[in-house]
């Protein structure tokens, strides 16, 4: 699948709708940049963004960086948690994720919503204009997740995300980091941090993360962060993972 440059040309399943992307370990399935070989770089196109009806912690929250709207989830409400979107095995999503109007940007896959009935496993991001995996509210769980030489952070929760995920890895090139501050987890309940449940709860095990710095204190681009940034009232557990090469390891961002 080729995302227009030219259009920002972005893949959305909107809520309701399913995608059946299932690849092999030999033949995976890849979402790229319709630009020549050799001159694709991150940012070419929107990416792919996933939304359902599962629970979040917000009122008819959109997708940004979309217009017009387009909207995901149910505010505290269980009812469709165990929503299919469909079924991601095997899938690449190179150079997406991008600023489509300021302040608002997609990711290399932006999942909204997303109902646990969805299938995410051995799924790889690289080469993004922004986060590698972010996801606002939902149940989905994942496994086998790889985010490399994204721009911005690997993984981001927000909104109430509640799911699991096994086995991951993040591989950070040192020259490439965003003005915003870029870290390998970005962990947020809710715009601002407000106080609203359900609270962001999800589970990370089995996480490995590889900062920019191989050795010293330089990471080549001082827009490197933390390893870890919990913020406040995020309730996210990461268990048995290993975090390497960031400025800082963890902050509880107050």
């Amino acid at each position: 699948i080729f995302g227009d440059k030219r259009t920002k040309g972005t893949l959305i399943i909107d809520k309701g709708g399913r995608i059946v992307a299932n690849g092999t370990e030999a033949e995976p399935i890849v979402m790229t940049s319709n630009q020549e070989e050799g001159v694709r770089d991150r940012g070419d196109w929107g990416g792919l963004v996933i939304l359902g009806r599962a629970n979040c912690n917000q009122p008819d929250p959109s997708v940004e960086g979309i217009t017009p709207a387009v909207t995901f989830g149910t505010l505290n409400s269980t009812q469709f948690d165990d929503e299919s979107s469909g079924s991601l095995r095997y899938v690449r999503v190179e150079f997406a994720g991008i600023e489509l109007t300021p302040n608002n940007e997609t990711n290399s896959i932006t999942m909204g919503g997303v109902g646990r009935g969805t299938v995410m496993e051995y799924c790889m991001v690289s080469f993004g204009g922004d986060d590698g995996f972010e996801w606002f509210g939902g149940t989905i769980n994942g496994k086998y997740l790889v985010s490399f030489c994204t721009w911005d952070d690997d993984f981001d929760v927000d909104f109430g995300w509640s799911g699991n995920v096994q086995y991951g890895l993040a591989v950070r090139y040192p020259s490439f980091a965003d003005q915003s501050q870029s870290n390998g987890f970005e962990c947020d309940n809710g715009p601002n941090d407000n106080d609203v449940q359900p609270y962001t709860t999800g589970v990370f095990s089995n996480i490995t993360i590889i900062g920019p710095i191989k050795t010293g204190t330089s990471t080549g681009n001082a827009n490197y962060a933390h390893a870890i940034d919990l913020r406040r009232r995020t309730a996210v557990s990461i268990f048995n993972s290993v975090f390497a090469g960031f400025p800082r390891g963890i902050r509880m961002n107050q």
